[in-house]
């Protein structure tokens, strides 16, 4: 049986040991990469307490709102609902998802002031004292500041599965526009369309930035315009133009932190 001194200077020479093999694998630049270290959950804190209790919604640029998270069912935690804490109206309803890991459900009267009263959240994932909300909506027809900014992300989308053409303002604001929508009449073509040429189409799912929504002259519907977005390595301008709300997404992402109990 090794005696406490020896095993204290066996432990020093491993330490040595091993910290000289890793200076030789910085310097050798052929030798085999160091396996990573798998990500492990325990990054985040106290991951083993329950999703029920208070929350802080954060929401960028607007008040932080504090709700409280309950079992809908004494019980039974697959289903919850989360409630203003100071009116105790419901915010949050949700079910524990079938396939995967976290919630899904529907989000109630945070964006009101956008217009948008229920949308559907697509994931809840709590992740110790942090919870990650996620959502997906047609773009508001007013302005909304934390979906137009930090809390959203535009994409180009197409109810078909083909490309999304960017539109140009002419097209838009142009007499072929009253035809092409019957404006003021009847309408003297049948299904042909006009494209003007040099037009830039767009892969769906293609992130874009909003700049501005606008009504048409003729007709006063709403287009969105956006911008492309491209690398900085390629060396152009990002391509501009017009969207209808048909042919955008906004996905929504928003953070739930715990509060002291």
């Amino acid at each position: 049986m090794l005696n406490s001194r020896t095993m204290v200077h066996r432990l020093a020479a491993l330490t040595i040991l091993m910290a000289m093999q890793g200076a030789a694998t910085q310097d050798d630049p052929n030798a085999p990469a160091a396996p990573r270290r798998p990500l492990s959950f325990r990054v985040f804190n106290n991951m083993d307490k329950p999703v029920t209790g208070r929350w802080s919604l954060e929401v960028p640029g607007w008040p932080a709102r504090p709700l409280e998270i309950v079992e809908q069912l004494a019980g039974r935690g697959d289903e919850l609902l989360g409630l203003d804490l100071e009116t105790r109206e419901e915010i949050l309803r949700l079910q524990r998802k079938k396939e995967g890991i976290g919630y899904s459900g529907e989000m109630k009267k945070v964006f009101g002031a956008c217009g948008l009263e229920a949308l559907a959240v697509s994931e809840f994932l709590p992740l110790g004292d942090s919870i990650v909300l996620r959502f997906e909506t047609p773009p508001p027809s007013i302005a909304c500041p934390p979906l137009d900014g930090e809390a959203g992300r535009w994409r180009a989308w197409s109810p078909r599965g083909g490309s999304v053409r960017l539109r140009d303002a002419s097209e838009i604001s142009s007499p072929s526009v009253r035809d092409e929508y019957s404006i003021g009449g009847d309408r003297q073509v049948t299904e042909s369309t006009s494209f003007a040429l040099g037009g830039v189409t767009l892969d769906p799912g293609s992130d874009v930035r909003l700049r501005q929504r606008m009504k048409a002259p003729l007709d006063g519907s709403m287009w969105f315009e956006v911008e492309a977005v491209v690398s900085a390595e390629a060396g152009v301008d990002p391509p501009r133009g017009f969207l209808r709300a048909e042919s955008l997404r906004l996905v929504g992402s928003l953070s739930l932190s715990r509060l002291a109990p």
